[in-house]
């Protein structure tokens, strides 16, 4: 059987150790925390790739049943539109109804508070290509939309968004 001093010894840690331990862990705590919960540059980028991947779906269902799909971006949302109630999908006199998702639902969807966005309307036609909301022409230079500190591009004639 070991000496009783042996024993004492070597159970726990010194008073030393452990304020060592705590010093270093609040220093830790104090610089790392606030990357944390500062989630605002997760939802730009969650938000922007909504906004890249709404762009492309319109532009796909657009193509897909030949109707002309609208996106529009403002300060408060984004939303994707069909036409409907005129003489059909393309009677832009109808009224707007928003898209539904296909795991249910409207395509649309709030800025998240505190990031800024660019405005910007426009709709995809049969063939894909972006075309100005209020005039009807095919964007004749690629259209940069904002969304906080990323740019989006939706490029003229062919519509790819990048």
């Amino acid at each position: 059987m070991p000496p009783a001093t042996a024993l004492r010894q070597s159970r726990g840690f010194t008073l030393v150790e452990l304020v060592t331990v705590m010093v270093i862990l609040g220093v830790l705590a104090a610089i790392a925390s606030p990357r944390f919960f500062n989630t605002s540059s997760f939802e730009t980028a969650g938000f922007s790739a909504e906004v890249r991947a709404g762009l492309r779906h319109a532009q796909a269902t657009a193509m897909a049943s030949g109707c002309d799909i609208r996106a529009a971006l403002s300060s408060a949302s984004f939303v994707l539109q069909r036409w409907s109630g005129g003489a059909g999908c393309n009677d832009h006199s109808g009224s707007l109804v928003t898209l539904v998702r296909s795991g249910g639902g409207g395509y649309s969807s709030s800025v998240p508070s505190g990031l800024t966005v660019g405005a910007a309307a426009l709709y995809f036609d049969s063939l894909g290509r972006p075309r100005n909301d209020s005039t009807g022409a095919v964007l004749a230079s690629a259209l940069t939309l904002s969304v906080g500190t990323e740019t989006i591009t939706v490029n003229p004639e062919t519509g790819l968004v990048q």
